[in-house]
C-alpha cells in the first residue's frame, strides 16, 4: 500500500490566481482550503505529488498535550477542525479521539509532564496528572514499572495517507486548482511586490503566494535571499500487524510510540531517536540551534557522512529559467534508518508484552522541518505579497488545519483568528 493516497492534478495551468500556495503537504492544502472557501481564487502548485512526503510519514498523533504554551491555542483550534473535517470536505481523514497517554519512566520525565501541566493549567484542557497506581489502571498488562503520566482523553489520532488527500480535494470542491508535478521555480515582481510565481509550466499572475513547502522552504527562501533558520531532521516510522489486545489510544514512552491505525495495524516508533544527518547548513546555522541541542540533544542522533557531502554541492541559486533541485527530486522518499524499525518493535515489547507476537509489515522515513525555538514560522517576509508556513518542527500534521487558517488570514490580511505574535519571520 502507498503512504499516501495519489490525487491527479489539473492539467491546465491558470493565467491567474489571487493566492498561489507553493507545496501541496497538510499546511499548504489547508491554506488553499480556507482561501478557496472564502472566494478566493487559488492555485496549489507541488512539484510532485499531494501530501506524499512529511505529511504522509508522521505519526497520525492530533495532540494538544504536550505543546509549547505558544502553540497551544493552534493545537486548541486545530481539535475543533478536525472533529468537523469530514462533513466540510465531503472525506473521511479517519479522525478518532482516542487520547493520548505519556508513559514517565523515571521521576524526571515526571517532573517535566508536572511542568507542562502547570504551564497549561490556564487553557482548559482536559490533560490529567497520573500517578503511578493510576497510570496502571489505565495502561494494565506494562512490562515496565512507570512512574506516573500524563494523559489528554480529547486528543486524537486521524490516518496520514487519507488527511491532506481529503483535505486538497475540498480545497478542489471549493474551486481551488491543483497542480501536481508543477515545481515552483522563483517569484515575479512589479514595483518592488510579488505579482507572479513561475513555475516549471509558465507564469501564474497573483497579488500573494505563500511558502508552505516543508523541508525544501529553506532552499526555495535562500534562492530569494531571504535566511530562513531551518534544518531538516530524519524521523523513522514503522507499521506492524497485532492480534491481541492493545489500547485504542496512542502511548508515548521514553523510547517507544504506538498508534492504532483505521486499517488494523499500528504505526511505532521509537521515541526521542530522531537523526540529524550532518549538512552544510547545520555548520551555518550552528549558532541558532545550539541552544536548542543542549535541551534538546537526547531526542537527536547526530549523523556525519555522505549527507554533508553532498550538501556541500548542493544546488542553491537558480534563475526563472533553470532547472531547479524541486525538479530533480519530485518526492524525497527517504528509506527507514538502518535497524530502528526493529528497534522499536522490540521497545514496545518490552513495555507493553502483549505486543509480543506482533509482526512489522513495512518502515519508512520522512524529513521534518525544525525551527531553533520548535515553533513554526507563519508570517509575512520581507518581500510585499510573499508569505510563509513552514518550520513545524513535526507539529504540522496534527495543528495543520489551524495553521492553514491563520496563513489564509495573513495573506488576504483579514484579522487574524489569533495571535501570530509567536510565530512572525526573524531573519
Amino acid at each position: 500500500m502507498s503512504l499516501y493516497r495519489p490525487l491527479e492534478g489539473d492539467s491546465t495551468l491558470p493565467p491567474q490566481a489571487d493566492v498561489v500556495v507553493i507545496g501541496g503537504g497538510i499546511i499548504g492544502a489547508s491554506t488553499a482550503l480556507e482561501l478557496a472557501e472564502r472566494g478566493h481564487r487559488v492555485a496549489l502548485c507541488e512539484k510532485g505529488d499531494i501530501g506524499a512526503e512529511q505529511s504522509c510519514r508522521n505519526w497520525g498523533w492530533v495532540r494538544r498535550q504536550g505543546r509549547d504554551p505558544a502553540e497551544l491555542p493552534l493545537a486548541i483550534a486545530a481539535r475543533a477542525l478536525w472533529a468537523g473535517l469530514a462533513a466540510r470536505v465531503g472525506f473521511d481523514a479517519g479522525y478518532t479521539e482516542s487520547g493520548i497517554l505519556y508513559a514517565a519512566a523515571n521521576a524526571r520525565e515526571m517532573a517535566n509532564h508536572e511542568a507542562w501541566f502547570a504551564k497549561a493549567r490556564g487553557f482548559g484542557l482536559d490533560s490529567k496528572l497520573l500517578s503511578a497506581a493510576e497510570l496502571a489502571a489505565l495502561f494494565p498488562g506494562t512490562g515496565r514499572r512507570f512512574t506516573g503520566g500524563l494523559f489528554t482523553a480529547q486528543d486524537g489520532r486521524a490516518e496520514p495517507r487519507d488527511a491532506t488527500y481529503a483535505i486538497a480535494q475540498g480545497a478542489r470542491k471549493q474551486g481551488a486548482a491543483l497542480l501536481t508535478s508543477c515545481a515552483v521555480r522563483g517569484i515575479d515582481t512589479t514595483a518592488g511586490r510579488l505579482s507572479g510565481v513561475v513555475t516549471e509550466r509558465g507564469l501564474i499572475k497573483c497579488g500573494a503566494a505563500l511558502i508552505a513547502a516543508g523541508a525544501w522552504s529553506r532552499l526555495f527562501t535562500g534562492n530569494l535571499g531571504i535566511n530562513f533558520k531551518q534544518l531538516p531532521v530524519r524521523g523513522t516510522v514503522a507499521r506492524i500487524e497485532h492480534s491481541g489486545p492493545a489500547p485504542e489510544f496512542a502511548v508515548g514512552g521514553t523510547d517507544f510510540a504506538v498508534r492504532k491505525r483505521r486499517d488494523g495495524g499500528y504505526s511505532i516508533a521509537v521515541r526521542n531517536a530522531n537523526i540529524v544527518e550532518l549538512g552544510l547548513d547545520n555548520l551555518l546555522l550552528a549558532p541558532d540551534f545550539l541552544p536548542a541541542l543542549r535541551t534538546g540533544w537526547r531526542e537527536l542522533r547526530l549523523r556525519p557522512g555522505l549527507p554533508f557531502l553532498r550538501s556541500l554541492v548542493q544546488q542553491r541559486r537558480w534563475r526563472a529559467g533553470d532547472i531547479t533541485p524541486f525538479e530533480r527530486t519530485r518526492i524525497n522518499s527517504t528509506a527507514p534508518y538502518r535497524h530502528l524499525p526493529e528497534t522499536a518493535l522490540k521497545n514496545l515489547i518490552a513495555a507493553v508484552p502483549a505486543f509480543a507476537g506482533a509482526r512489522l509489515t513495512s518502515a519508512w522515513s520522512g524529513i521534518i522541518d525544525t525551527t531553533p525555538n520548535a515553533l513554526p514560522v507563519i508570517s509575512p517576509l520581507p518581500l510585499p505579497g510573499l508569505f510563509l508556513a513552514s518550520g513545524f518542527s513535526g507539529h504540522g500534521f496534527g495543528i495543520g488545519l489551524a495553521a492553514g487558517r491563520l496563513a489564509a488570514d495573513l495573506v488576504t490580511n483579514a484579522t487574524p483568528f489569533l495571535d501570530p505574535t509567536p510565530f512572525r519571520f526573524t531573519s
